[in-house]
C-alpha cells in the first residue's frame, strides 16, 4: 500500500464514525451464543451503569475476563487477595465493611451490593483492563448480562475471535419496573427488583424500546418509585 493510501485510511478511520446501531447487533448476537440451550431471546441492548454508579467494594467487584490476563496481572490479583485476607483478619475492619456493606445505597442504588439490584450494579462496574460492551439479554424466563470483548482496533470492534463472558442473570419474575430517566440523560433507564431493590443504568444506542417493554410496569420520569 502506498503512503498516500495508509494516509487516507488513517484519515479516514479516525473521521468516520463506527456505525454503533451495527456495532449493538453484533455484540446482541454474540452475546446470546453463551446462554445455556433452550433460551430464547425475547429482546437484547447494550448497556452500561449509570454514570453516577459507585464502583462496588472490593468484595463484591468481579474481574471481567479473568482467563485472558496476563501471568503478571494474576500474580498482581494475587497479591491484591492476600492483602485483602490481612485486611479482614482486623476485627476492626470487619465490622466497619459490614456496615459499609448495609449502607450502600446511592443516588443510583438502593438495596445493597448483596440485592438483585446490587448484584447487577457490581456486574456493570468489574474490574478490567480490555474494550467490552455489556450486554442485557431478556429471554421467557431469565434477565442476563454478558459481557462482549472488543478487538483492539477500533475500526473493526468485532474482528476476531473474541471473548465473551456471562455476568449476571435473575429471574424475570424478580424485574417489577423500569424507570425513563432520560430527563437525566438519553437512555438512562431504572431498574427495579421484587426484593425492593433498584439500580441505575444506561442503554448505549437508540432502538432499546423492545428491552423496556418486557418489564411489567413501565414507569416516567415523574412518577414516584413504589
Amino acid at each position: 500500500m502506498r503512503f498516500a493510501d495508509k494516509l487516507w485510511t488513517g484519515l479516514k478511520d479516525a473521521v468516520v464514525p463506527v456505525d454503533r446501531h451495527a456495532l449493538a447487533r453484533a455484540v446482541t448476537e454474540r452475546a446470546a451464543g453463551v446462554l445455556p440451550p433452550g433460551e430464547r431471546v425475547v429482546a437484547g441492548h447494550p448497556v452500561e451503569a449509570g454514570e453516577q454508579l459507585p464502583e462496588p467494594p472490593r468484595q463484591f467487584r468481579q474481574q471481567a475476563f479473568a482467563a485472558q490476563r496476563t501471568a503478571g496481572d494474576r500474580l498482581v490479583d494475587g497479591m491484591g487477595r492476600a492483602e485483602w485476607g490481612l485486611h479482614r483478619l482486623n476485627p476492626v475492619n470487619a465490622v466497619v465493611d459490614r456496615f459499609d456493606d448495609r449502607h450502600s445505597d446511592s443516588p443510583q442504588l438502593s438495596g445493597g451490593w448483596r440485592s438483585t439490584a446490587g448484584q447487577l450494579a457490581a456486574a456493570l462496574r468489574p474490574r478490567c483492563s480490555f474494550r467490552y460492551l455489556s450486554v442485557l439479554l431478556v429471554t421467557d424466563h431469565q434477565l442476563h448480562l454478558v459481557r462482549v470483548r472488543l478487538a483492539g482496533n477500533r475500526r473493526e470492534p468485532m474482528a476476531g475471535a473474541q471473548a465473551v463472558e456471562h455476568a449476571w442473570r435473575a429471574e424475570r419474575r424478580q424485574a417489577v419496573w423500569v424507570r425513563n430517566r432520560t430527563d437525566v440523560r438519553h437512555g438512562t433507564h431504572e431498574a427495579g427488583f421484587a426484593d425492593g431493590s433498584w439500580v441505575t443504568f444506561a442503554f448505549t444506542v437508540g432502538g432499546y424500546g423492545p428491552v423496556v417493554d418486557t418489564f411489567p410496569r413501565r414507569l416516567r420520569h415523574t412518577d414516584p418509585v413504589t
